[in-house]
């Protein structure tokens, strides 16, 4: 164990100069870069996203976005090409973009941003919703850049977050209104399909059924006994005819013939009763005639029953009664054909009403669920013009700012300690890869526990090899230029990166960025 330690430390002793030169190397490049390195200033500024001052229960906004999904949606609107592009333009966040494309200033300038919301404030009570924070940070070469730009932004999102809502509620508004117009249209239209259709079927309608049913019945009834009085009339006729051809009068009970004044009454009566087809009660004529009828009466009343001898008083009797039974038979017929066709036309009614109550549920059936639609529209829009309200007096949820963005007094970043501790560290750890890849490569044969483990035979004694002062100059002179070739060639593929790639403070940014320094 001694050995091997004493061994290791003369090999260490004896690299010591390689090792110390890679260490100071990357120590001093450390150190260097720290001092390279520009600085970088952030400014930050605080928003916080308010809940509706007026409640739901009152009153409710129509636009629902959680505040997370609000400031996500502004933060990609900010992000755009053109807004970065524009930022860039305005307060030159680069101060050189010759050698950037415009999507590497882009990407430059969005990584310099960042914009993070979280619940903020300690916990209240149980089911108490805690407020939205919103930090808005930006990182440039100037402290004053920094805080102009995060200034903007923050004007930037409360302009997005006014437009975001009150463009959301007209959008809504202005749909409810459309389509309460839409269904008011519908409306108007199914509401005169129904009358169209209830006009085109009165006859049928099921409403009147009933109505229709009862004088249905009503009227076959009157036809019924209407045709019942036609036969009685026609059997009457036929037994008056049979009575005067057995008789000579009409009636088969009579006795006697008619005297003078009768014949004159019968006479005048049948007289009366053609005039009256032809003039009025008040007519002359007419008038005359009574008072004929009622001077004969009065004389047959005082000659009493004094029979007088007739040969036409009896075919006048009964052409009298035939004439009345046939224009009492006319009547009836007249009756009975126009009671049919209305039966007619109440029939086909009542036989069309159950279709004609089918199409119309179903016209009725859709007004209604268009009126439904209507209602809830109207509805909606009535809500939409309150929501629309809300937003546009800044009633409902909306961000305001807190604490806006200063001048930082000092840069934030790099961590320059941090950064010399780094090429300290690296040169420590390049000094070892050295060391530990030196005696990797070397397969010589060094110590006698080397010579027994590669040949299998123990020696009796170990002569070590003698080197002339030649050779040993040769050696270490190797050595040193191969250590300052290293050195050089370090140096000088660094100072080409630096200057045909990229600049090695940037390299060295990027670096630390990924690594989270």
């Amino acid at each position: 164990m001694g050995s091997s330690f004493k061994f290791y430390r003369s090999l260490v002793l004896r690299r010591l100069p390689a090792m110390a030169a890679l260490f100071v190397l990357f120590t001093i490049a450390g150190f260097a870069t720290a001092l390279r390195l520009p600085p970088t200033y952030e400014a930050a500024a605080r928003l916080i996203v308010e809940t509706p001052q007026i409640p739901d229960e009152l009153a409710a906004s129509t636009v629902q976005i959680s505040a997370t999904e609000e400031i996500e949606f502004i933060r990609q609107r900010l992000f755009t090409r053109t807004n970065l592009l524009e930022i860039q333009r305005r307060f030159q966040v680069l101060e050189s973009t010759d050698d950037l494309s415009p999507d590497e200033v882009v990407e430059e300038v969005r990584s310099r941003a960042d914009i993070r919301s979280f619940q903020g404030g300690a916990g209240g009570r149980r089911g108490e919703t805690r407020p939205t924070l919103v930090t808005v940070s930006f990182k440039s070469r100037s402290g004053d850049i920094a805080a102009r730009v995060v200034n903007e932004f923050v004007t930037r999102i409360i302009n997005e977050n006014v437009s975001l809502r009150t463009d959301a509620a007209e959008d809504t508004l202005d749909f409810f209104k459309q389509e309460v117009d839409r269904l008011s249209e519908e409306l108007a239209k199914r509401s005169k399909a129904i009358s169209d259709f209830q006009r085109d079927n009165a006859d049928a309608l099921p409403d009147d059924l009933p109505y229709r049913q009862g004088r249905l019945a009503l009227l076959q009834e009157r036809i019924a006994a209407a045709g019942r009085e036609r036969t009685a009339l026609v059997e009457q006729k036929s037994r008056i005819q049979t009575a005067f051809e057995r008789t000579g009068g009409v009636n088969p009970n009579q006795q006697r013939r008619l005297t003078p004044q009768e014949q004159q009454l019968v006479s005048l009566r049948a007289q009366l009763q053609q005039a009256l087809t032809v003039y009025s009660e008040t007519n002359p004529n007419v008038v005359s005639l009574k008072n004929q009828i009622a001077n004969v009466e009065a004389q047959v009343e005082a000659m009493g029953s004094q029979p007088v001898e007739t040969t036409n008083t009896a075919e006048l009797m009964l052409e009298l009664q035939m004439s009345e039974i046939d224009s009492r038979i006319s009547s009836l017929d007249a009756e009975i054909s126009l009671n049919e066709g209305i039966v007619d036309e109440l029939a086909d009614g009542v036989s069309r009403t159950p279709n004609v109550s089918v199409t119309l549920d179903e016209l009725r059936r859709d007004y209604e669920n268009v009126r439904l639609q209507f209602d809830t529209a109207s509805q909606s829009l009535a809500r939409a013009n309150m929501g629309e309200r809300i937003e546009l007096t800044s009633r409902g949820q909306r961000i305001t700012l807190i604490e806006p963005a200063t001048v930082p007094d000092s840069p934030s970043s790099p961590n320059r300690p941090m950064v010399a501790a780094a090429g300290t560290g690296v040169g420590i750890a390049m000094a070892l890869g050295l060391f530990i890849i030196l005696e990797f490569l070397n397969k010589s044969i060094r110590r006698p526990v080397e010579m027994v483990n590669a040949l299998g035979v123990t020696p009796i004694a170990t002569i070590p090899y003698l080197e002339s002062n030649r050779q040993r100059f040769t050696r270490r002179a190797f050595k040193i230029l191969l250590v300052f070739g290293t050195i050089i060639a370090i140096l000088g593929g660094l100072f080409a990166i630096d200057t045909y790639y990229l600049p090695l403070e940037l390299i060295v940014q990027k670096i630390l960025k990924a690594t989270g320094f």
